[in-house]
């Protein structure tokens, strides 16, 4: 709706912008719609709702636009906001905002602890939970989602704490459900094997699967026929690929620190148990078999603690003193690898001359690179050190006064630890050619002067600003020779930078719309 506020704000504009900004509010007010029994979180936010639940943020006075929409300004799942077609599980609020539908200004509803909002209490069986709207929209759908048994309330809301399959899934084939200020009623069958403190995730999809609108649930289920679980969710073992060698442990904690005792540890020396899905359930039973007053695996219907294959929950008493478990990782040492790039296996001399323009690559440490050219006498003819730390430098030796032959480059790498890595590359330097006279008193004919092999103007990217339609520049990750491309396409010649390389000579994507190799 148009305040007087906004519409005084709207006569401060351009007729145009006020006219679009005006039709822009009346298209977001188009449906707006909130659970109304059993009061929803949002509800309970606001004056309406009795103010159950309080510093709520924006959400106070507008708990029917719980809503997601793709755009700039809400989090969308898994990573970036966008048209949310199908349902919440695939799609819409970004894991920890999903209380909020995603909206950064509604944020104070992703707070998530067991004490931190107010409960409704209901029962197991067929609930009616009832949707209010302050305007309506043709609907797609009304889903309910429930968390599962063993859901952590103290942990963000994720799509991993409910049920995949909803309890409810509502059609309503594209029309419009009532009038704006009714209600619908929806029947809810929450299950017979929970009990305490759960949440019911509500989604309302409008018809043309742009936005939809979400409210979460606070419920304490109240059923006497399940036995309340002796174990409190502390915690996860997430499933990630490791590699033989490494080691996976627990730490745990209570309020006054590490529990170094309690730790456990986890040898991975096998490619089977290096896999995602196998280490896991390796741990939790080593972790269980040592009874360390805390347990890893799923819950079953007796309660126990079961290993499972890939992601396990962990589990402590209801009275523990344990209040934390963290999952570590340490990885094996890898040896160290040098790579050099850039070498050709032949130069021609030019006054007995040559530059030598090359990279090299350390890996798996942090070391100090040397690089020094040798003659057939075992005489060093050039040396050069990079900066300590340096692990991929680019070096440019000028090799003065040789002759032609068969020359060695050493390339050392030393780590601080002490290790050491050689890679020698031969190459040859080739006499220059004598120079020919031209027949008809060294003229051309008017002809153009052949490029000298070898000549260039820069090596890249060194003076990358001063590249313009006709610049030579040596690519040292190759050796070879490139020409910046005539206008209109010498303008993408400058356009280089460490993080966005399409341009880059010989080796962008797109480094034959800017250059010629010559």
């Amino acid at each position: 709706m148009i305040t007087r506020h906004t519409l005084h704000s709207f006569l401060k504009l351009p007729l145009a912008m006020a006219i679009g900004m005006a039709a822009l509010s009346a298209q977001q007010a188009a449906a707006h719609g909130y659970i109304e029994n059993p009061k929803s979180r949002a509800f309970m936010c606001s004056n309406l709702g009795g103010n159950l639940n309080s510093n709520c943020g924006g959400v106070t006075y507008e708990p029917q636009s719980v809503e997601y929409l793709a755009n700039g300004s809400r989090d969308g799942y898994p990573s970036t906001a966008q048209a949310c077609h199908g349902e919440f599980t695939k799609c819409g609020p970004a894991d920890g905002t999903i209380a909020a539908g995603g909206l950064r200004n509604f944020a104070g509803l992703n707070e998530q602890t067991a004490s931190r909002w107010t409960k409704v209490n209901i029962k197991p069986g067929l609930n009616t939970f009832d949707w209010r709207y302050t305007a309506v929209h043709a609907t797609r759908n009304w889903q309910f989602y429930i968390t599962k048994k063993d859901w952590n309330p103290n942990q963000p809301l994720t799509r991993d704490s409910f049920e995949p399959v909803p309890l409810l899934t509502d059609n309503w084939n594209n029309t419009l459900p009532t009038k704006t200020g009714g209600t619908t009623s929806h029947k809810v069958n929450i299950p017979a094997d929970r009990s305490g403190y759960h949440i019911v995730l509500g989604t309302w999809m409008v018809g043309d699967n742009t936005n939809t609108f979400y409210q979460v649930v606070d419920v304490n289920i109240e059923n006497s026929e399940v036995a309340p679980s002796n174990w409190k969710n502390i915690g996860a073992v997430q499933p990630q690929a490791l590699s033989v060698g490494d080691k996976v442990m627990t730490r745990v904690f209570n309020d006054q620190g590490e529990l170094s005792a309690k730790q456990v540890t986890l040898n991975i020396d096998s490619a089977e148990l290096a896999k995602d899905s196998i280490w896991p359930k390796a741990l939790a039973e080593k972790v269980n078999r040592a009874k360390l007053g805390y347990q890893i695996g799923e819950l079953n219907d007796k309660d126990q603690v079961v290993p499972q294959f890939g992601k396990n929950s962990i589990f402590v008493d209801k009275h523990s003193d344990i209040n934390s478990v963290l999952i570590a990782k340490e990885q094996a040492a890898k040896p160290g690898e040098l790579k050099v790039t850039g070498m050709q296996s032949e130069y021609e001399l030019k006054d007995g001359k040559v530059d030598l323009h090359f990279n090299a690559i350390a890996l798996n440490g942090d070391f100090t690179i040397t690089a020094s050219v040798v003659n057939a006498k075992g005489e060093t003819v050039a040396h050069q050190q990079a900066d300590s730390g340096n692990n991929a430098p680019h070096f440019s030796l000028a090799l003065k006064g040789v002759t032609a032959g068969q020359y060695d480059l050493v390339v050392l790498a030393t780590s601080k630890k002490g290790e050491l890595l050689q890679q020698t590359i031969s190459f040859n330097l080739k006499a220059e050619p004598e120079a020919e006279e031209t027949p008809g008193g060294g003229g051309n004919g008017g002809g153009t002067t052949p490029e000298t092999p070898g000549k260039y103007d820069h090596v890249f990217p060194e003076g990358l600003k001063a590249y313009k339609a006709g610049t030579l520049v040596l690519q040292p990750k190759d050796g070879k020779t490139y020409q910046c491309k005539p206008f209109p396409y010498s303008g993408y010649c400058v356009q280089w930078k460490a993080g966005a390389t399409q341009y880059e000579p010989g080796i962008g994507s797109h480094w034959q719309m800017a250059w010629n190799l010559k």
